[in-house]
């Protein structure tokens, strides 16, 4: 981003936000829930908070997927969808599944065809793997969210250095459109490290969701992770590899 000419601002942004994600990702591995009381509490919240969001966030041209926090403009469902996957994959309660639910109602109500998109094709990955009746329940929900989106146009135009990052990588330089693919590809690294591990499908839903994040970044108007501007991505990056245990 430097070498293209992005603000500064926004590289300090980025490093803050990596800064923050990896200090409460070390806490969150650190922190174990002993009481099956808390099954599924965690998934309930994201799926209530990204309704909450689709009915209460800033609205830009019709989508309401944003929050504003200490004048930073944070995309809630970047930062919780990914983590709300990686939780239902090792715990595929009711609960759970009802709040991925909500959660697939909420990015669809936003509306955000991405993101509704990539609890769609997590949930298929997780079902393949795993053919239990809350999964295939949360998996049809989110499905029928995605196919609601696609009812309206996604007028919102692309920002530079947020959205459109490969293609404008490309155009400034080869080397430059190279190395972001490189980046890009790294964020699935830690999913074919654990793809041979006991749970094997709380990796492969990772590695799903966040390649599905990818794919829609390059092919539409949607943030690119990790080697764009936005600490969004960072952090739901960074909190749903802290919840992976090999």
């Amino acid at each position: 981003m430097f070498a293209a000419g992005a603000p500064q601002r926004y590289i300090l942004i980025n490093a803050g936000a990596l800064a923050v994600g990896v200090t409460v990702a070390t806490l969150i591995r650190r922190f174990k829930v002993r009481d099956s009381s808390f099954a599924g509490a965690p998934t309930i919240a994201i799926g209530l908070l990204l309704l909450t969001t689709a009915l209460f966030g800033v609205r830009i041209e019709g989508a309401s997927r944003w929050v504003v926090l200490a004048g930073i403009s944070l995309q809630p469902s970047l930062i919780l969808l990914p983590v709300a996957m990686v939780h239902f994959a090792s715990d595929r309660s009711w609960r759970s599944s009802i709040g991925l639910a909500i959660a697939s109602i909420g990015v669809g109500l936003q509306p955000d065809r991405a993101m509704t998109g990539t609890l769609a094709a997590g949930l298929c990955a997780l079902w393949l793997q795993r053919r239990e009746p809350p999964v295939a329940v949360a998996f049809f929900i989110a499905l029928s969210a995605f196919a609601a989106t696609w009812l309206s146009a996604d007028a919102v135009a692309p920002v530079s250095f947020v959205e459109q990052v490969v293609q404008s990588a490309f155009a400034f330089h080869m080397v430059t459109g190279l190395a972001v693919l490189a980046g890009l590809a790294t964020m699935l690294v830690p999913a074919a490290v654990g793809a041979r591990s006991r749970e094997r499908e709380v990796f492969v839903v990772f590695g799903a969701t966040w390649l599905a994040v990818i794919a829609f970044a390059i092919v539409g108007n949607y943030p690119t992770p990790l080697v764009g501007y936005g600490s969004s991505a960072i952090l739901g990056y960074c909190l749903s590899a802290a919840m992976l245990q090999p």
